[in-house]
């Protein structure tokens, strides 16, 4: 435990900047990632079709 502490004494500002940093949380399932996007869409275009598909069936579309 000592032994990490005196290498981060010796570490310059910038090498201890990206050592301490916290990456920011991401999961697959968030809005900023590509596989929540794209579900997100995907729901989006399946109930706009279903909505539209069931107009059509009602005889509000041709």
């Amino acid at each position: 435990m000592d032994q990490n502490k005196e290498d981060k004494l010796t570490l310059t500002a910038d090498e201890r900047y990206w050592l301490e940093r916290k990456a920011p949380r991401q999961r697959w399932d968030e809005w900023g990632s590509p596989v929540g996007l794209s579900l997100g869409w995907a729901i989006f275009i399946v109930s706009t079709g279903l909505f539209l598909y069931l107009l059509r069936l009602a005889g509000f579309l041709h």
